[in-house]
């Protein structure tokens, strides 16, 4: 079943976006207004990066970074991996196993944003793809930086 699905009909379709040059202060206030792990970085509705709670752990507070010091260019994940919205469930776990990563911009025909699909997303949707996608939420699991 999972086979046939596609990217599109199973993607997060309103996903949070900010600028690169928003300050992390309006990020962590979005992600917690929006109660959500992720923001995706866009340029002209193309997407540049993902900032997610593990890159503000990492890059902010470990650091002692103030969160009104940074914009969103300085700390988001880059470069990102993206899946067409057309492609199919077992195609966005490839990706997903062979980059490390648990979200994953969709985009259109001409490159825009159009979603973001998650791990979570499969999970519910392709509840038999779970086995496959565990090794991400492995401690110490290979992230891309």
């Amino acid at each position: 079943m999972a086979s046939t699905i596609k990217v599109c009909d199973i993607m997060t379709k309103s996903v949070p976006v900010v600028d690169n040059e928003t300050s992390v202060s309006k990020v962590v206030n979005l992600m917690a207004e929006k109660d959500i792990g992720y923001v995706m970085v866009v340029m002209q509705n193309k997407p540049t990066g993902i900032i997610t709670e593990h890159d503000l752990i990492v890059r902010l507070i470990t650091q002692n970074t103030a969160t009104n010091s940074v914009i969103a260019r300085m700390i988001y994940t880059n470069p990102i991996f993206t899946i067409d919205q057309n492609k199919t469930i077992p195609e966005a776990v490839q990706m997903m196993n062979h980059w490390g990563v648990k979200h994953l911009p969709v985009t259109g025909a001409q490159g825009e944003l159009v979603g973001v699909l998650t791990a979570d997303n499969i999970i519910v949707a392709a509840p038999e793809k779970l086995a496959e996608l565990a090794e991400l939420y492995k401690p110490g699991y290979k992230r891309v930086r």
